[in-house]
């Protein structure tokens, strides 16, 4: 057990020596696919984050991050996410789609959340 800990230990050292690198990051976003496809949606997002901090020039990583805050009803950071990986890459189809998604969703909770401040409970 020990063993194993110091090797991911050294994985982890060896990662963050060599960040940011755009070769770094691909283990940990397959790893969040994964993990979100089956159902473990907060170990999904902390993959997702990981690959996006080891590799930021792969918008890929930041639409799957998005996508997976999307899910968790995190609809502003997920936009935030969206938008970086569209500034990077302007013709991802996926992003542009998510962020027209995020879009009507934070607008429809802001109406929501105007309406109910006008009424009396």
């Amino acid at each position: 057990m020990a063993d194993k800990q110091r090797k991911i230990d050294r994985e982890e050292r060896r990662e963050n020596i060599l960040r940011p690198s755009s070769y770094l990051g691909y283990d940990r976003d397959e790893l969040g696919l994964y993990f979100n496809d089956r159902g473990a949606p907060q170990l999904a997002e902390s993959q997702f984050r990981r690959a996006v901090w080891l590799n930021p020039y792969e918008p890929d990583f930041k639409v799957h991050l998005a996508e997976c805050l999307f899910h968790r009803k995190e609809y502003k950071e997920a936009a935030q996410w969206a938008r970086e990986a569209l500034a990077q890459k302007p013709d991802h189809r996926g992003a542009k789609l998510l962020l027209e998604w995020l879009e009507k969703r934070i607008a429809t909770q802001e109406a929501e959340k105007s309406g109910l401040n006008g009424k009396e409970p």
